[in-house]
């Protein structure tokens, strides 16, 4: 009889313990993941506290810290792996000045992984004055590359990023650039896996707007998505082998 009431006992704690195991099982969520931040930062450019993101979700909406809303998006094959990724830039609804993160978000299986984020990509949509910094924005994957479009009439001018996975990084491939100024326009196209720099000045003070052409070697480190800023590395260009 002992015997019978103390197997009685074991299997019922058998029976807990496993109904307790199969619970935690399926509230496990992989947005309930370790926070995700950038690898480097350029602090004198970024607010602080940074917003944390999870590494992997089942919707895009658990990916949107609070006080964030997606202010772009865009969908395609990222890694050529045939299944459509993600790319989404955030915007601070309480402060509209703050710096954008753009989040590049590879589909892997029924979820969405964060595979980069960076803060360099996009400037703060509003200036302190409450103008747009640029007319017109876009965000497009095309061919297995993640393009990224600015255009301002004003000083700010047009910038055109295009990166694209290499060696499983996305890198910084082509960047091209387009500014008017009093008297001339320049275009400064750059191939970063090439090396080559090519920049066209045009004179509008002339009837005809004559313009001249340079194409020089000129190669950088690896230039990642996470932490490069296109421009910066343009008016450095500009500035070693433009002249």
């Amino acid at each position: 009889m002992k015997n019978h009431f103390l197997n009685a006992l074991i299997l019922s704690a058998i029976v807990m313990v496993s109904a307790c195991r199969n619970t935690e099982k399926t509230t496990a969520k992989p947005a309930d993941s370790i926070a995700h931040q950038p690898d480097t930062l350029n602090t004198n450019k970024l607010e602080t506290p940074l917003p944390s993101f999870p590494n992997m979700a089942y919707k895009v909406e658990q990916l949107v810290p609070q006080n964030y809303e997606i202010d772009m998006e865009t969908d395609g094959d990222l890694n050529n792996d045939g299944v459509a990724d993600k790319v989404i830039v955030l915007i601070k609804t309480t402060d509209t000045t703050a710096l954008r993160p753009t989040l590049v978000l590879l589909k892997q299986g029924n979820a969405y992984s964060v595979n980069a984020i960076s803060y360099m990509a996009f400037d703060a949509k509003y200036r302190e004055d409450g103008f747009k910094n640029y007319d017109y924005e876009d965000v497009s994957i095309d061919s297995g590359k993640l393009v990224l479009t600015r255009q301002a009439t004003g000083p700010n001018g047009s910038l055109e990023g295009s990166y694209q996975y290499i060696n499983e990084e996305l890198v910084l491939t082509h960047i091209t650039t387009f500014n008017m100024g009093a008297g001339g326009q320049t275009e400064q196209k750059f191939d970063l896996l090439k090396g080559i720099y090519e920049q066209t000045d045009i004179n509008t003070m002339k009837e005809d707007m004559p313009s001249e052409t340079t194409t020089k070697k000129y190669k950088i480190p690896k230039a990642l998505f996470k932490d490069t800023d296109p421009r910066e590395i343009m008016i450095e260009a500009f500035n070693k082998v433009g002249h």
